[in-house]
């Protein structure tokens, strides 16, 4: 018949039958320890120990007292109110934040505008053009003639077309010709060469049409401004 040894506070006693650990009164939390087991254990953790064990009676509740107590006041209004609150602010503050930066981004759209606006009146004194030192024939004719555009602004200008007049000696005009120039970066030139002439003694540039995306820029030579137009060169 298997045996039990238990453990109560600092002593072991023991060894008990099964029979014989019922009238030890042990409970869930005793420990026991038989020869089949390698180390103590509670003895509701043995299945056949679990029939005998003492049941320890609940703890007692306490009574609820009879009289009125006076509820305390949840706290979860107070809360609510300084959420309420802590909201608002926020509210009014970030209103204060955006419209500062609207105001602010608004500012710097103008100054932006303002400062293009300059630059597109002034495009034609912005964006020079010239040319190389060309050859000019004895009895009158132009030849080895390049065309120079520079770009003067902060922006790319897209395409600008030059007309060239080639001019006879009576200051007449032999004939026009156009060269168009594409992708001219900022602070930076191009150069193409122009056709050659049998007539001519000398050639006038003049800006035709120049163009920019960064620049919303729409100049055209051709173009009247409206009188009091402040920018008449920005594209519609």
């Amino acid at each position: 018949m298997k045996e039990y040894y238990i453990h109560k506070g600092e002593d072991n006693s023991g060894p008990f039958s099964v029979e014989e650990l019922k009238g030890q009164k042990i409970t869930k939390d005793t420990l026991v320890w038989s020869n089949d087991m390698e180390d103590w254990k509670k003895a509701d953790e043995i299945d056949e120990l679990k029939s005998i064990l003492s049941k320890n009676p609940p703890p007692l509740k306490k009574l609820q007292k009879s009289e009125y107590q006076k509820p305390k006041k949840s706290i979860f209004f107070k809360y609510l109110i300084i959420a309420i609150g802590l909201i608002a602010f926020l509210a009014i503050g970030s209103n204060i934040i955006s419209e500062e930066t609207i105001y602010q981004e608004n500012t710097i759209l103008e100054e932006e505008d303002y400062f293009n606006i300059q630059i597109r009146n002034n495009i034609t004194s912005l964006i020079q053009v010239s040319t190389n030192q060309y050859s000019v024939d004895a009895f009158g004719g132009i030849s080895n003639l390049d065309i120079i555009v520079t770009n003067n602004t902060d922006f790319i200008i897209d395409e600008i077309t030059v007309a060239i007049a080639y001019i006879k000696k009576n200051d007449g005009v032999f004939k026009t010709e156009y060269l168009t120039f594409n992708n001219i970066p900022p602070k930076q030139n191009k150069s193409l060469s122009a056709p050659d002439s049998n007539r001519g003694l000398s050639v006038k540039l003049t800006k035709q049409s120049i163009t920019s995306t960064d620049l919303n820029l729409c100049y055209n030579n051709s173009f009247t401004p409206a009188v009091g137009d402040p920018d008449p060169y920005k594209c519609n």
